[in-house]
């Protein structure tokens, strides 16, 4: 298990204080290991509105599809539904789309996933990070995949979580200019 200081939401704060240093940034991490979209949205009034966030960034579907699940119209009318929630708690809204990793290119399902999670955020106009197309540049560009995913195939190493936290924060930072 990694520390907390080695997951992306944490490495985002740090890098988010170094774009900006004059911000008071504060993040938290409501992550849950397994969760899946339904089980996300269930926990949204406890783990998330309680906080009133000015942004929200929705990791999403990697548990859905890495375990067999085929993403279908019913998991995005879920999408959508979170979606549209999070919006009316007023908080700025980034899908984070899938992780890159073995075990989710091996599921039959991924790509489909990844259409609901660019669709969704296109026709609800929220942002998307898309650490699947950021991770898989990287390994096309020769970083090796062991590097950036941890022995399950399946969750980040330090340094994958390192990656993915510093270009959000560039990419959050660069869309609050």
């Amino acid at each position: 298990m990694l520390r907390s200081a080695a997951t992306y939401p944490e490495v985002m704060r740090r890098e988010l204080l170094r774009l900006r240093s004059n911000a008071t940034i504060k993040v938290i991490n409501s992550g849950r290991v397994g969760d899946t979209i339904p089980n996300n949205i269930a926990r949204f009034e406890r783990d998330v509105f309680a906080y009133a966030p000015d942004l929200v960034i929705w990791q999403l579907g990697t548990n859905d599809v890495a375990w067999g699940g085929r993403p279908d119209q019913g998991l995005k009318s879920h999408v959508l539904e979170g979606v549209r929630a999070l919006k009316a708690g007023s908080a700025d809204v980034v899908l984070m789309d899938l992780q890159y990793a073995p075990q989710v290119l091996a599921s039959a399902g991924y790509s489909t996933m990844e259409n609901i999670i660019a669709d969704v955020a296109k026709q609800e106009r929220v942002g998307l990070f898309s650490r699947f197309t950021l991770m898989r540049n990287s390994v096309n560009a020769g970083v090796v995949q062991s590097t950036l995913v941890t022995w399950d195939g399946l969750h980040n190493t330090s340094d994958g979580y390192d990656c993915i936290g510093r270009a959000l924060a560039r990419a959050i930072s660069n869309s609050a200019r």
